[in-house]
């Protein structure tokens, strides 16, 4: 199986890369540069300080879940490419990558990808969403359910990507083992490295013509980048703190059932 792999510079994402790596024709590796800029949204020092606080406990716990992912792990003949946010979009970055001739182009992390490259590589852009479609959409997909105290709702979607935002059909779910004692991080982590897994076999899965797309019924919420406050951190780790995740342990297969899922085909 011939990939390309779209993504972003933070260790979460060489995580995923070097997964991929490991286990097909990785021919290039594109990553845009970040745009979010979380203290933009602190309206006071008190503000500022808790926006702080949350994002370098999720740089801690990145270090840790990934801490062999320092660096891209790569073959020699791997096509590497830093961009600017939007750069994978553009009509040279483009080429280049058609050039490599992939079976399937994979995405994890960018900013919202337009043509060129969505008609160049039509029907085979598979996308991790984190977050579970079509129930959240848009960005902080997974912040947004522990926010709104439902952690059934945490989890990754794999599907194809289209000119929508997170609207494209869907390959399969996946969720974390959430244990007790997890934090929103430890949550976050355990996601990314589940959803790392399900794209390699997604994308096999899509090679061998095994896969059987689900349309996405529902809008769903979407969250957008305005949305993010100090107050909603302070919710989120309110509900840490009141016994948000043993409640949902204690009742885990009832909730979980009532989130309907779509799962990869045996045997693929």
């Amino acid at each position: 199986m011939k990939a390309v792999f779209l993504t972003s510079t933070f260790r979460r994402h060489a995580h995923v890369a070097n997964h991929l790596a490991a286990r097909c024709d990785l021919r290039g590796v594109w990553q845009e540069t970040k745009s979010f800029e979380p203290q933009r949204y602190s309206a006071s020092p008190e503000d500022d300080a808790v926006i702080r606080t949350h994002f370098e406990a999720r740089d801690r716990s990145e270090a840790e879940y990934f801490a062999g992912d320092g660096r891209l792990t790569l073959a020699s003949d791997t096509v590497h490419r830093l961009v600017d946010a939007g750069g994978c979009s553009e009509c040279g970055e483009v080429e280049a990558m058609r050039r490599l001739e992939p079976d399937v182009v994979l995405v994890f992390g960018t900013g919202i990808l337009r043509d060129p490259l969505l008609s160049t590589f039509a029907g085979r852009i598979i996308n991790i969403h984190l977050g579970l479609s079509p129930y959240y959409r848009g960005a902080g997909t997974n912040f947004w359910p522990l926010v709104n105290r439902e952690p059934e709702y945490v989890g990754a979607t794999i599907h194809y990507l289209d000119a929508g935002i997170d609207t494209g059909a869907m390959i399969a779910h996946v969720r974390p083992g959430i244990a007790p004692g997890d934090g929103p991080h430890d949550i976050g982590n355990k996601t990314i490295a589940a959803a790392a897994q399900l794209l390699g076999h997604a994308a096999e899965a899509h090679v061998r013509g095994r896969v059987q797309p689900v349309p996405q019924q529902g809008r769903g919420r979407l969250y957008q980048r305005k949305d993010f406050s100090a107050d909603a951190v302070r919710r989120l780790y309110r509900h840490f703190e009141t016994n948000m995740i043993e409640e949902y342990l204690a009742d885990r297969a009832r909730r979980d059932a009532a989130v309907r899922l779509v799962e990869l085909p045996e045997a693929v």
